[in-house]
C-alpha cells in the first residue's frame, strides 16, 4: 500500500500509470494507494475534451488546473479529497472480477467496508435493469450521476470512480470529497453542460441534488488520514489480504517524474489520436 503526500495533478496520474505499468509485467502484487492533490485539480476522462468536460474560463479564474486521465469517464473537482487507487496484473487470479463490473462491484463492497468503520451511512447502488454500463451521456460533471454499484450516501454520490482494463490488468481510481468546500468549488467550475440536460430531461441536476461530501455524511469533519486508515481495514476485509506499506524507490520517483511532462503537455491534454483511441475502447462508468 502506498500513501503519498499530496502532489501536483500530473504526477499523481504518472505514478497511477506506473503502477498499472508495473502490475501488467508481474512486477508488482495488486496495489492499494491513497493521495491528494497539492491545489486544486480538475481530472477530466480520456474521451473527453476540455471544453466540453468543464468550464475552461471559470478554471482558470480560479486558478483551478486540469489534467487528461488514462481512465475514462467524466470531470471530477480534486480539492478537499482523497483519492484512491487500486491496480493488479491479473484481476481474475487475485480474485478481483473477470470484467469491470464485478471488479467495480467488488471495490464498492470495500469502500462501503471502510465508510461503515467511521459510521457513515452509505450504500451502494445498483439498478437491476441496467445489464451492461453504459458510456458517458448527459453532464459533463461526474458527481452528477450514479451509476452501478457506486457509493451514495442519503441518495447523492459520495464517490466518483473510473476504471481502465488493458488485457488481465486494470486500474480504478476514485475521488472522494471531504468537505462542502469541494462541491462549491466544483459547481462552478464543472456546471458545463448542465443546464441544457434539464432542459431536455426536466430532472433536477442541480449539485446540491446530487452530490455528497464525507463532511455531511458523518456530520463532522474526517481528516484524510483517518479516512485513508478506514478503508484500507474495508478493502483487507473484502478482499482478505493485509496491506504492508510501500516507498517507492528514487528510480520509480525519476521515471513517474518523467512521464508527468507528458500530462502536463498540451499534446496530451487538448488532442486526442483517434488509433488510441481505438486501442483502449474500455467500458466506463462515473
Amino acid at each position: 500500500m502506498l500513501i503519498n503526500p499530496p502532489l501536483d495533478g500530473c504526477l499523481n496520474m504518472a505514478l497511477d500509470e506506473l503502477l498499472l505499468e508495473e502490475a501488467k509485467k508481474g512486477l508488482r502484487p495488486p496495489t492499494l494507494r491513497f493521495y491528494q492533490w497539492k491545489g486544486d485539480w480538475i481530472s477530466f476522462g480520456y474521451f473527453q475534451s476540455p471544453q466540453r468536460a468543464f468550464n475552461v474560463e471559470m478554471a482558470e479564474k480560479s486558478a483551478v488546473t486540469s489534467v487528461r486521465r488514462i481512465t475514462g469517464g467524466r470531470a471530477v473537482l480534486h480539492s478537499d479529497d482523497l483519492t484512491y487507487t487500486l491496480v493488479a496484473g491479473d484481476a481474475q487470479r487475485e480474485g478481483l472480477g473477470s470484467s469491470l463490473k464485478e471488479t467495480y462491484r467488488q471495490i464498492g463492497c470495500a469502500l462501503t467496508s471502510g465508510f461503515a468503520r467511521l459510521g457513515l451511512p452509505v450504500a451502494l447502488s445498483f439498478r437491476a435493469e441496467q445489464t451492461t454500463p453504459r458510456p458517458p451521456a448527459g453532464p459533463a460533471a461526474c458527481f452528477l450521476t450514479l451509476s452501478d454499484y457506486e457509493i451514495s450516501s442519503g441518495g447523492k454520490k459520495l464517490v466518483g470512480s473510473a476504471q481502465r482494463r488493458e488485457g488481465a490488468a486494470f486500474l480504478q481510481h476514485g475521488s472522494i470529497p471531504l468537505t462542502v468546500r469541494n462541491r462549491e468549488l466544483a459547481e462552478r467550475v464543472l456546471s458545463r453542460g448542465v443546464a441544457s440536460v434539464v432542459s431536455k430531461t426536466g430532472g433536477d441536476l442541480n449539485f446540491r441534488s446530487r452530490y455528497a461530501t464525507v463532511e455531511e455524511a458523518a456530520g463532522r469533519k474526517i481528516p484524510a488520514g483517518t479516512l485513508a486508515g478506514a478503508l484500507r481495514e474495508g478493502f483487507a476485509e473484502v478482499f482478505g489480504v493485509e496491506f504492508e506499506e510501500e516507498k517507492l524507490s528514487p528510480n520509480q520517483w525519476a521515471s513517474a517524474r518523467e512521464s508527468s511532462k507528458r500530462y502536463a503537455s498540451v499534446d496530451w491534454n487538448e488532442k486526442r489520436s483517434p488509433a488510441v483511441q481505438a486501442i483502449f475502447p474500455e467500458a466506463v462508468f462515473g
